[in-house]
């Protein structure tokens, strides 16, 4: 089946809130840094799987609330029509039960609403509680479609569109595409990604997936990792030093893989503890010394950290200093007279000390020279 297919799947009905699932496996759930555990489609309608569903699709980083206030001002606008398919299930009340595929959040805003009119915190005409309830939807024919058209059609207004997924979030659907037999090229179509970003998201996920699967490390492997190796993959001379390989699907050079992990995760003897490379950025600054080995070994080291590490690698490439100069010199020209008005005396004494050490600089300088 190709995608242009799909809209022959969709079917317009009308359903009410009261029969429509939130899905309790969103992906956007990895967002909150937890393990996401597949909870069986038969349990879906359980009031207490819901019940968790609703409260995690309020969480402020999905800004349900300000949808929920939106609603709540101007009425629910159905634009664009929330997407479902039959749920599989047996409902205790007899009534047929849809899954939202896409438009969870909107689900969630209106059943918000409807919660709040009747514990009596909001009051809403029976036109209002009609506009909130009484929803048109689109179908899918998931007995035709399969489970690819179900990530592709949230895929279009997550990776691309209206509320956008996190990264993880991209990689994971990108990764379910791919292996469900779609190309790259498909894949990146599909989810309105260029064909470079699609790639990179694979292997960043693929990088993560493979880090869960190691032994020692692989409880470490949470979609907040997701980020490491998403920087690991962007600087080449770290990539090539992990050695990545395209064919197998991995970092190829184990010994240094492990150390990185070590690098990325807390030192598992101390509790408190925070990792040598403390956040993901944190790579940037590791592929300034990857191949420098005295630098490294400051950093392998029992006691050792990044600063240390990055200390002692400009040590050996005193070379080095000149652009900080340049950099020092356009931030000094960008000051501007109201800059300088109000000017601290901590920022002055600053800058008469730069002049003090400029100037002794130049006179060690001419004094070398003449010897």
């Amino acid at each position: 089946m190709t995608n242009q297919n799909i809209p022959s799947l969709l079917e317009p009905i009308k359903v009410s809130l009261q029969d429509l699932l939130l899905d309790p496996n969103n992906p956007r759930f990895s967002a909150l840094g937890e393990e996401l555990h597949q909870i069986a489609e038969s349990r879906f309608a359980d009031e207490k799987v819901q019940s968790n569903t609703f409260e995690k699709m309020r969480h402020q980083s999905f800004d349900v609330a300000e949808l929920r206030d939106t609603v709540k001002s101007i009425g629910f606008l159905p634009m664009d029509r929330i997407v479902v398919r039959k749920w599989k299930g047996v409902s205790q009340d007899g009534r047929i039960k849809y899954l939202v595929i896409e438009g969870n959040r909107r689900v969630t805003a209106l059943k918000w609403l409807v919660q709040l009119h009747e514990v009596g915190k909001e009051t809403f005409t029976e036109s209002q509680l009609r506009n909130f309830t009484d929803l048109e939807a689109l179908l899918l024919d998931d007995a035709v479609a399969g489970p690819v058209v179900s990530l592709i059609l949230p895929g279009l207004r997550h990776v691309s569109g209206v509320k956008e997924w996190g990264p993880y979030q991209k990689a994971k659907a990108v990764h379910a595409l791919r292996k469900s037999g779609l190309s790259p090229q498909e894949t990146a179509q599909s989810l309105g990604l260029s064909t470079r970003a699609a790639n990179a998201a694979y292997r960043c996920f693929i990088a993560l997936e493979n880090m869960k699967a190691d032994e020692e490390f692989g409880d470490y492997a949470e979609p907040k990792m997701y980020s490491y190796f998403e920087e690991v993959l962007k600087r080449p001379n770290v990539k090539a030093w992990l050695e990545w390989s395209d064919d197998k699907e991995c970092f190829v050079n184990e010994t240094r893989l492990t150390e990185f992990y070590s690098w990325i995760v807390p030192d598992q003897e101390e509790s408190s503890a925070t990792p040598k490379l403390p956040e993901a950025k944190s790579v940037r600054e590791l592929s300034q010394i990857i191949e420098d080995e005295n630098a490294l070994n400051i950093l392998r080291g029992a006691d050792g950290s990044l600063a240390r590490a990055l200390a002692r690698y400009e040590v050996d490439h005193p070379e080095d200093w000149f652009p900080k100069i340049t950099s020092a010199i356009g931030a000094l020209k960008s000051l501007t007279p109201e800059m300088l008005r109000k000017m601290d005396a901590a920022s002055i004494a600053g800058l008469n000390e730069l002049t003090g050490v400029v100037s002794r600089v130049l006179k060690d300088r001419d004094l070398l020279k003449d010897a």
